[in-house]
């Protein structure tokens, strides 16, 4: 009796051993469902493909899928990362064949100054080393390029006999004020903003054409710098991400195999445990004494003994090696949580020194007060007439009430997309909040307003607007002012707002014009 009720123990034993190996393979289960999880948080809004492939596979982990039906998905991911690597490559190639170009033709014309051409020659040789590239800078390198192309055509009519001092002013003037735009719409780092502050100031003078390439030299020396920093950065991250989804997926393949070796032999044990107990309770019946009974029992429970000790030592080698697989997921966990935490800092940073609006992708309310400033002081300097003017979209409010959010986001977009198209390359434009505009109108008149504002007010009432199949009328009022001697950048900004609300009172869709004094 005390044999059989040892042999009955140490079932038990064998029974709570497999509750807790089956408890920690759970435990498994969730630690690499919370790992994909925070993983797929940490890297979304890099790609859209990689975003829907990662939500699937939260989904699914959410559900419980079981580990070996998610390896497709993890394998498909590393591949997505592999093709937006090589997206990236062929974006930068494209962008790099068009600064070359612009340089070599360039390098061409004849009475450039010496130090220009060694600037010129090393910012080729940069741009020819092979990199990656940012998507935020991308859009700005080929209106660099064209200003590459206006500085060689105001160089070649200084030197020709036919050009006049009115014309390359004018060329001057153009390119000045076409690289301020450009400079409104980027934002960089605060150990370049020192140098882009310069250029900025640089250009409320009258520059000649050297002067004028050399600004567009070195803003274009800032924005490589500033691609390479950030591709290495994002290279950097993406590495580690793909780094990561290759260890979970070695990690869960290595885990299933070795996972079922040892339930196989786990299953051959039991049946030989199975076995042997039967055989004990048959040879028991057939038993003619004591003696040999006694011997039959001690024969079958040593041997029992034998297989759930074999047992208990592969169950304590499985759990090592889950708490092993586990301890090295953990610390892949917390290095990919810190490397994501330091890069979505940086991509924060960024958004919060952008320059442009999200929504409607032109200058925001920061970019105008930076090029408020700006227009204030040549206007000051140079004593040309200068006009603000404050634009509003009518009963904005009633589209979102009725029609939605991202109508009324639509609405926006193509608003702001219809006045730039069709203001002047030396106006500027910036969302100002809301669904409230100002642009900024450089050497003119308030006079010279009333016929470009109520063009734009007619074109804006004629955009098709169309909502949930309904037509929609949308209009747009303007208040407009022109800066005077004893005025702030407060006081003709509030004059401009008060127009705004006169156009508003009057029945809206109209421009008011309010001079000084009014």
């Amino acid at each position: 009796m005390p044999l059989q009720d040892d042999t009955k123990q140490q079932l038990n034993d064998a029974l709570k051993a497999r509750k807790a190996l089956e408890d920690t393979y759970e435990a498994q289960f969730k630690i690499l469902a919370l790992f994909v999880s925070r993983l797929s948080l940490a890297c979304k809004g890099v790609d859209v493909d990689l975003d829907n492939r990662l939500a699937k596979l939260r989904t699914e982990l959410n559900r419980g899928t079981d580990l070996e039906k998610l390896l497709p998905f993890i394998e498909g991911t590393s591949e997505n990362l592999k093709q937006l690597e090589a997206k990236h490559q062929l974006d930068v190639q494209k962008v790099q064949r068009g600064l070359t170009e612009a340089g070599k033709l360039l390098q061409k014309q004849k009475g450039l100054p010496d130090q220009l051409r060694r600037d010129l020659r090393e910012l080729l040789g940069k741009v020819e080393t092979p990199s990656a590239t940012v998507h935020a800078f991308l859009p700005h390198l080929n209106d660099l390029t064209r200003l590459y192309q206006h500085a060689l055509e105001a160089k070649q009519q200084l030197s020709s006999d036919c050009a006049d001092d009115d014309r390359y002013s004018h060329i001057c003037r153009q390119i000045s004020v076409e690289l301020t735009n450009l400079l409104s719409e980027l934002a960089f780092a605060e150990d370049s903003a020192a140098e882009m502050d310069k250029i900025r100031h640089s250009l409320l003078e009258k520059l000649p054409i050297d002067a004028l390439l050399e600004a567009c030299l070195k803003t274009i020396n800032i924005i490589i710098s500033s691609i390479n920093r950030e591709r290495q950065s994002a290279e950097h991250f993406l590495l580690k991400l793909n780094d990561a989804l290759s260890s979970v997926q070695q990690t869960v393949v290595s885990s299933l195999s070795t996972s079922s070796a040892l339930k196989e032999r786990m299953q051959v044990l039991n049946q030989q445990i199975e076995q042997q107990i039967v055989h004990l309770g048959a040879a028991s019946e057939r038993a003619t004494s004591l003696e040999q009974l006694k011997m039959l029992v001690s024969d079958k429970l040593s041997a029992i003994t034998s297989s759930l000790r074999e047992k208990d030592q592969l169950e304590q080698q499985e759990r090592h090696n889950l708490q092993l697989t586990l301890g090295d997921m953990e610390q892949r966990l917390h290095e990919l949580e810190s490397e994501a935490l330091t890069f979505k800092k940086r991509i924060s940073d960024q958004s919060f020194r952008s320059l442009q609006d999200a929504l409607t992708e032109i200058p925001n309310r920061a970019a105008f007060d930076e090029r408020y400033q700006l227009e204030i002081k040549r206007w000051q300097r140079y004593k040309k007439p200068l006009c603000v003017v404050l634009a509003d979209v009518d009963h904005f409010k009633s589209i979102n009430d009725n029609y939605g959010h991202s109508a009324g986001d639509k609405t926006l977009k193509v608003i702001a997309k219809t006045l730039k198209l069709n203001l002047r390359e030396t106006d500027f434009i910036a969302r100002y909040g809301g669904e409230e505009f100002i642009i900024l109108f450089p050497e003119t008149s308030l006079v010279e307003l009333e016929v470009p504002l109520n063009a734009l007010r007619e074109k804006i009432r004629k955009i098709p607007f169309k909502f949930k199949n309904v037509s929609v009328p949308i209009t747009i009022s303007f208040g407009a002012t022109q800066f005077v001697t004893k005025d702030t950048s407060r006081s003709a900004f509030d004059r401009a707002d008060e127009a705004l609300y006169e156009a508003k009172r009057s029945g809206r869709d109209n421009v008011i014009l309010k001079p000084a004094g009014e």
